[in-house]
């Protein structure tokens, strides 16, 4: 019996090692993260939202190889003055619209109504395909489990094809 349930273990451990493997292996993306990249350039903007009362720093690859995603890192903090307190479960959504047409809303990859972020930060990527001009906006709608009225920091995107065929962002607020 004993033997019985030691190779039972042994066969759950390699098989779930097996799908692990597995799953890596076949990624649908099969680019990097600027952010994992040692000399990456990597650009930053900062807004506050429409109430002032958070702060948004989004950084950025602003350079895309044409048909790669590009990796955004979204930072929320409370704005108290002269220092910022990073935010804690914040319930929360990165939205990407051109021409007032949702292109991308991050909560909807999970099916969920938001996001949540249990340290104030977010990992989004969106595949630009075209140049133009792009909003970004990030939106808050609860901080520490308690709702609050949705409020945004938006920026804006310019999208620029580049002489090698890749493409260009240039944000601003």
């Amino acid at each position: 019996m004993r033997n019985i349930t030691c190779i039972s273990l042994i066969i759950s451990l390699l098989l779930l090692l097996y799908i692990t493997t597995l799953q890596n292996s076949f990624s649908l993306v099969n680019t990097k993260s600027p952010f994992s990249e040692s000399n990456a350039k990597i650009k930053n903007i900062s807004s506050s939202t429409s109430d002032g009362k958070y702060f948004v720093n989004l950084q950025y690859g602003p350079e895309v190889k044409s048909g790669e995603p590009t990796f955004f890192m979204v930072n929320m903090f409370d704005n108290n003055k002269d220092k910022q307190i990073r935010m804690r479960h914040v319930d929360c959504d990165f939205i990407i619209q051109r021409d007032g047409i949702e292109l991308f809303k991050m909560s909807t990859k999970y099916g969920e109504p938001f996001y949540h972020s249990i340290n104030g930060v977010m990992l989004p990527s969106f595949r630009f395909t075209e140049s133009g001009n792009y909003t970004i906006s990030v939106e808050i709608a609860a901080q520490l489990f308690i709702p609050i009225t949705p409020v945004f920091a938006n920026f804006s995107a310019i999208v620029t094809p580049t002489s090698d065929g890749d493409l260009k962002i240039n944000l601003s607020t």
